[in-house]
């Protein structure tokens, strides 16, 4: 199975910090998956190393070059993952959908970060998705599915176990895109998703999870195509 993953930034690197520990276990978990025989590609969010740049370069400069700052820390973590997998990476992080065809295609794990201003790690995973015609699109994040309202700050929100892309259409529809703003699905994603028909799952972060994303015993939300 060809599957794009969208590992949150804040996942890899909670705010806590950088931990060897925490990095080897998503190595292993997409190196469990890769000789299991699928084929991966990670794209890898800003999160906490992004939004404590951004907040501090905002004070200083306008939305468009603080999505460059976030761009570089969604670069800077795919290192860090790199780093872990060893020979099943390559030590590069691709900028464009065509050089992550080609590390797909040295039967390599593909792991990138984000590409254009205003477009988030989702857009971009989804986007990848479409472009290597992807089975499955994993929204892997530190929430554990796709709610009827933000669960941190409504304690009456339900996680809905399926969905149509209609519904996370209008759930998603406003939604901020401002620099290192974060919501379990961005619109731009939403829209690609629907676009290209795309099977999606988002569940928690978590290996156990991601594994279970695969082979259909995941805790998370379906969004059906």
């Amino acid at each position: 199975m060809r599957v794009v993953f969208a590992l949150g930034g804040s996942v890899l690197m909670p705010k806590e910090g950088a931990s060897k520990e925490n990095i080897a276990s998503y190595a292993e978990t997409f190196k469990k998956l890769k000789d299991e025989g699928h084929e991966i590609s990670v794209i890898i969010g800003g999160g906490n190393t992004a939004r404590q740049y951004i907040s501090i370069a905002r004070e200083f400069t306008n939305d468009a070059f603080c999505d460059e700052i976030g761009i570089m820390s969604t670069r800077l973590n795919s290192m860090l993952l790199i780093s872990a997998l060893g020979n099943y990476a390559v030590k590069n992080v691709p900028t464009s959908f065509k050089e992550a065809e080609t590390i797909l295609n040295l039967n390599k794990i593909v792991v990138m970060g984000g590409t254009h201003p205003a477009h988030t790690t989702d857009a971009v995973s989804a986007s990848l998705a479409e472009f290597l015609d992807a089975d499955l699109l994993v929204i892997a994040t530190n929430v554990d599915g796709v709610y009827t309202n933000d669960p941190r700050i409504d304690s009456n929100a339900k996680k809905l176990k399926e969905m149509t892309i209609s519904e996370l259409l209008e759930i998603t529809g406003n939604s901020s895109i401002s620099a290192g703003s974060s919501s379990v699905v961005d619109p731009l994603a939403s829209k690609i998703i629907d676009r290209a028909k795309l099977k999606t799952i988002v569940v928690k972060g978590t290996p156990s999870e991601i594994i279970g994303s695969i082979n259909g015993n995941h805790d998370g939300t379906t969004i059906l195509p």
